[in-house]
Order: structure tokens, then C-alpha cells, then sequence
């Protein structure tokens, strides 16, 4: 089985050679669960949970999850979806950021950057190859793998076994069992996602603009909430004292 790749190739101010957090789950709901690198076992994620290289991500029915990256990258996962991040690395000279999406629907804003360093940034999923020359798309991938990618700025790159085709921003692709089909509008439920993006543009927009002002900020909403936490178990464990 072939693979689809969306690759978003984008040039990056530099960055700190040691780029410590990357990113976190910034906000949830439902059941949202995560896989820590190196191990095999699921757990109960919350809200402001660092995400490194290896580490998976997954949504239960009727949840939802935000993810939210130092360079400004932002992905919100549907109910029922998966992934996983394969490799997350920010560096001076490069920035390299691959995903694997292996079912659901989500929305992703791989953030608009100025400056010399190289960047690389794909999605896999079960269905073909293609390279991403722009930022913001949805994406849904059925039980069986059948991929469908709406684009909403930007250019696109399918290929599989019978070539290369282009997508458009405002187009669509459909990829299964290796056969890329490319349609100049988007279809009723990427029309939809169209809309979901446009509400959700201004609120990543103004994340971003914190990003900028503040490089710690990503670090910062963690251990408020690594703080919040403790604060929670303490005056727990104080009530269970108490009985």
C-alpha cells in the first residue's frame, strides 16, 4: 500500500540550536489520549501536555484536540482520528516536522514563516504521495484508508503510481488504492471544513502573534498547567484526608 505525503516546504527565521519544548496539547475535550514515545500503552491526555518526537495522539467519540507547535504550526484533531508525530525537530538551520495520519478528520495550519532556514513538514496517510506548497488544509481518512485532502491555500503535488498531478487552493484530492483523482472545487463536506477554517484563522492567528512576542509561551502554559494540576491533587488528597 501506497502512502500520501503532504509536505510543506517553507523557510524559517532562525531558531535556538537547542529548541527544548516543541509543542503541547494546548486544549481538549472528550476523551483524548496520548502514546508516549517508546512505550505501547495509552493514556488519559490534559490540557498542556508536551508533545515530543515519537509521541501519538488520539481522539474517542464525540472528542476533540488542539495541537500547538513553537513555530506557530496548529492542527485541530476531530472525533475518532488519529496521529502520530514521527519526527519534530526545530533547529538554527532547519526546521522538520512529519506526521502520520491514519484515520479521522482534521484541520491543518502549518504556520507562514519568513527567513533563510529550510523547513520540511509532512502528513502521511494509507493512500498515496503528494507534496504540500502552501499551509493550510483539512484532511479526513476513512477506516480504510481512502484520503481526502481540501486545500485551502497554497499548491499541492499528488503523485502515485500513474504520475503527478496538481492541486489548487479551493480544490480538492481523493487518494485510494493508489489512484489520485484532483477536482477544481471542493465538495460539501470540504466546504464545510472551508468555513470551520475561517472561524478558527483569527484565533490561530492571534496565537501566533503571542508566539511571537513571547518565546517562552508555549513553556509557560505548560507549567500553568502542570501547576493547576498539582494545585488539583493537592486539595483532593486534602478532602480525602479530612473524611
Amino acid at each position: 500500500m501506497t502512502k500520501l505525503i503532504l509536505s510543506v516546504f517553507l523557510a524559517l527565521p532562525p531558531l535556538p540550536a537547542a529548541a527544548g519544548v516543541v509543542g503541547c496539547l494546548y486544549d481538549a475535550g472528550g476523551q483524548v489520549e496520548v502514546r508516549k514515545a517508546g512505550t505501547q500503552d495509552w493514556k488519559l491526555a490534559r490540557k498542556g501536555l508536551e508533545l515530543a518526537e515519537g509521541d501519538a495522539v488520539r481522539t474517542g467519540v464525540n472528542a476533540w484536540g488542539e495541537l500547538l507547535f513553537k513555530d506557530g504550526t496548529f492542527v485541530k484533531l476531530d472525533a475518532s482520528s488519529e496521529t502520530s508525530a514521527d519526527e519534530l525537530k526545530a533547529g538554527a538551520q532547519e526546521r522538520a516536522f512529519s506526521f502520520s495520519f491514519l484515520r479521522g478528520k482534521a484541520l491543518w495550519m502549518a504556520a507562514k514563516v519568513r527567513g533563510a532556514v529550510t523547513s520540511r513538514f509532512s502528513v502521511r496517510t494509507p493512500a498515496a504521495v503528494c507534496a504540500v506548497r502552501g499551509t493550510d488544509f483539512s484532511m479526513a481518512v476513512s477506516t480504510s484508508g481512502e484520503t481526502s485532502v481540501g486545500l485551502f491555500d497554497g499548491k499541492v503535488a499528488l503523485s502515485g503510481p500513474a504520475g503527478e498531478k496538481e492541486l489548487l487552493a479551493g480544490g480538492e484530492a481523493n487518494a485510494s488504492a493508489g489512484q489520485i483523482a484532483v477536482q477544481a472545487r471542493l465538495s460539501r463536506l470540504m466546504q464545510a471544513e472551508r468555513r470551520r477554517y475561517a472561524r478558527v484563522k483569527g484565533r490561530v492567528e492571534a496565537l501566533r502573534k503571542r508566539l511571537a512576542q513571547r518565546e517562552a509561551f508555549i513553556d509557560d502554559y505548560i507549567s500553568r498547567q502542570d501547576k493547576a494540576l498539582l494545585e488539583l491533587e493537592k486539595r483532593r488528597d486534602e478532602r480525602l484526608k479530612k473524611r
